[in-house]
């Protein structure tokens, strides 16, 4: 094959070129072939047994190797400061690694945090109400301000009310594409894009100039629910795409929520119909991270690839926590200390130290006992 002396990367990106076969054939090649580059070093027979392509499919691989010019494609990457990530990397998500078909290659502007692993999706109607609206906005606040990554799909309505949210937070959201990140889609989030690039990550697994198709969407809500520990729905009609995420996260182990909404309106049917299935009613955000708390994770520094550790209070402030909540964690022991106590090691007034105590509480990272008084948990 004439790509015989392209490297890994080249070899990845340009598979990742191909629309026709997917991550799952791709993976298969993979295992077939060992590295990728050598994938191109087989014939078109070889690759058809090895992953079942079709004839199709086969002229689509050597079109791509044809018209796609990785050089430039890897090269225009880090002009705009992209980072082109294989799921063969340690600071690939080791959270979206464990799904049955993990995109092979992911284009990131911005940056992932060890304390992503640790995310929430937010996802729902384009042609939102302002309920939904609000929802989406309270939950996304109370959440990122509780140290949840919000990850969500940056399109119209909900999912930019979510992000939105987020950023006015002070915490960090993922914003997954379904076309390439110098495609960016709707056009009017571009600064919302940029903006999420400085304080998370925009993605996707599309080449950097792939137009929003129709039917990029649903697969990229794969990587949406991928990356999360749960999905909250927030209004959706039946034939949402939101309920396609849903679906991927039931799939991948995840767990769904969903708000419910008014029996009239079109756009809560979708959600209602989650909550009648099993999904679980969220009514307030509390109830989500009540839900996902015993589930948060601290993963080596670093090494967002490796094997999770159970969150546990000692180990707090290295994720999710603000300066407030931090400096108050500090101050506290495993011995009784009154809120005037609190108040006078740390400098903060009482009304504010009552409510970074409530989150920590939420965070099940100190406990209340009677009479006001509070101790740092060690369970």
């Amino acid at each position: 094959m004439p790509q015989a002396e392209m490297n890994d990367l080249e070899a990845l990106v340009l598979l990742n070129a191909v629309d026709a076969i997917g991550s799952v054939r791709i993976k298969k090649l993979l295992q077939a072939f060992g590295r990728p580059k050598d994938v191109f070093k087989a014939t078109p027979h070889e690759w058809t047994r090895a992953a079942g392509l079709t004839p199709v499919m086969v002229r689509r691989v050597l079109e791509t190797i044809k018209s796609f010019n990785v050089d430039a494609e890897i090269r225009e990457a880090g002009h705009h400061g992209i980072k082109i990530l294989t799921v063969y990397d340690n600071d690939y998500p080791g959270i979206l690694k464990e799904v049955y078909d993990p995109p092979v290659v992911l284009y990131v502007k911005g940056s992932f945090d060890p304390c992503d692993q640790n995310a929430i999706g937010i996802v729902g109607s384009r042609g939102a109400s302002f309920y939904g609206l609000s929802c989406a906005r309270e939950f996304s606040s109370f959440l990122s301000r509780a140290g949840l990554t919000i990850v969500s799909g940056m399109a119209r309505g909900i999912d930019t009310a979510a992000h939105r949210a987020a950023l006015d937070s002070g915490g960090r959201t993922i914003a997954v594409l379904g076309s390439g990140l110098l495609d960016v889609y709707p056009p009017e989030n571009e600064l919302l894009f940029e903006e999420i690039s400085r304080n998370g990550a925009a993605i996707s697994e599309f080449p950097l100039h792939t137009p929003p198709r129709a039917q990029n969407f649903p697969v990229r809500n794969r990587i949406i629910s991928g990356l999360c520990r749960g999905v909250l729905v927030v209004e959706a009609s039946l034939k949402s795409g939101a309920l396609i995420t849903a679906r991927f996260a039931l799939e991948q182990g995840r767990e769904v929520f969903a708000v419910p909404g008014k029996v009239s309106s079109e756009t809560s049917l979708g959600a209602n119909d989650l909550i009648k299935q099993g999904a679980k009613m969220a009514t307030v955000p509390q109830e989500i991270l009540n839900d996902l708390r015993f589930n948060f994770i601290i993963p080596s520094a670093g090494e967002l690839g490796g094997e999770p550790a159970f969150l546990d209070a000692a180990a707090a402030p290295a994720c999710g926590l603000n300066p407030s909540e931090a400096k108050v964690l500090k101050a506290l022991s495993d011995e009784p200390a009154s809120v005037d106590d609190i108040s006078s090691h740390t400098g903060l007034g009482v009304p504010d130290l009552l409510s970074v105590l409530m989150h920590l509480e939420l965070k099940k990272a100190v406990k209340q006992l009677p009479g006001k008084n509070f101790v740092k948990t060690t369970n």
